[in-house]
């Protein structure tokens, strides 16, 4: 595997203007007491208006200047404000030489993790990404994407490793993991791998900034089917978490991001504390 392609930017710096922006946006609309679909019909779209005032899609100056002529924003340099934020909210991140083994429903989570606060998480499938062993990860990869060549493989993995990093650094988000027992004992390969990724989660229940709840077998209805995620970036109250809903081959950003707040909490409230994961995981490894 080649050299990593560091980042020449703080990746907060690369976020925080889409997401601010959002917020911006969104004040002014309800400040104003415009309703979405005359704002949406502004710039030509309601899907369009609605993902920028989320902040999960970069932002056309010229929409941005037609939404605060329509918002009366005609003080100079809060337009230019707007302006400069809709600039910013376009630029790529250090992911940028890795943009053909990223599809576009992915990149505004990808934006989110590496400049957040908070992430918390529920998986079932399998083992959150920034939680993966390398080896476990090389073989989910394998096995998601059948068809592709080894540079490929190679690029997806180096940007998987690339992502995890952000758990070391100087100033780590918070994670808070919720792991369906199912995915922990499900058999990535060999039994190798499988004892490499336990262990790999037992080694980072250590760090201060990283707490993994596992979710007993015994808990089996009215549980989400699939994973969700949520992303705190900015400590400004204006700003929303991101709700990300990954499927096998798409991704959603809904907007009721208090809904998704209570079923993590429930989640948290069902699963077992984190005081028991360590052992909990050395029982699955004299298991295997």
């Amino acid at each position: 595997m080649g050299t990593l392609w560091l980042p020449t930017r703080d990746p907060d710096a690369l976020t925080r203007p889409r997401l601010l922006l959002a917020a911006r946006l969104r004040a002014l609309r309800e400040r104003n007491g415009v309703v979405v679909e005359a704002a949406g019909a502004t710039i030509g779209s309601l899907p369009l208006l609605e993902a920028m005032e989320r902040g999960v899609t970069a932002s056309d100056p010229h929409h941005v200047m037609a939404l605060a002529s329509l918002y009366e924003v005609n003080d100079h340099a809060a337009r230019l404000h707007l302006l400069q934020l809709a600039l910013n909210s376009r630029e790529e991140g250090w992911w940028a030489p890795y943009r053909g083994v990223i599809r576009s429903w992915f990149l505004p989570y990808l934006g989110a993790e590496q400049a957040a606060e908070i992430i918390r998480s529920y998986t079932v499938g399998a083992v959150p990404d920034l939680l993966q062993h390398p080896a476990y990860a090389e073989k989910l990869i394998r096995w998601g994407h059948q068809g592709a060549g080894e540079e490929e493989l190679a690029k997806r993995l180096e940007l998987l490793l690339r992502r995890q990093r952000i758990l070391h650094g100087a100033d780590p988000p918070r994670l808070w993991a919720i792991i369906d027992e199912t995915a922990l004992r499900r058999r990535m390969g060999t039994a190798e791998i499988t004892y490499r990724q336990l262990e790999h989660l037992l080694d980072l229940c250590e760090l201060p900034h990283v707490v993994i709840q596992i979710m007993p077998l015994t808990v089996g209805h009215d549980l989400p089917r699939g994973p969700i995620t949520l992303v705190k970036v900015l400590r400004d109250q204006d700003v929303r978490q991101v709700v990300y809903l990954q499927q096998f081959n798409a991704a959603f950003y809904p907007d009721y991001e208090r809904r998704h707040l209570y079923v993590m909490d429930l989640l948290a409230v069902v699963a077992e504390p984190p005081a028991r994961t360590p052992a909990l995981l050395r029982q699955m490894i004299a298991d295997l």
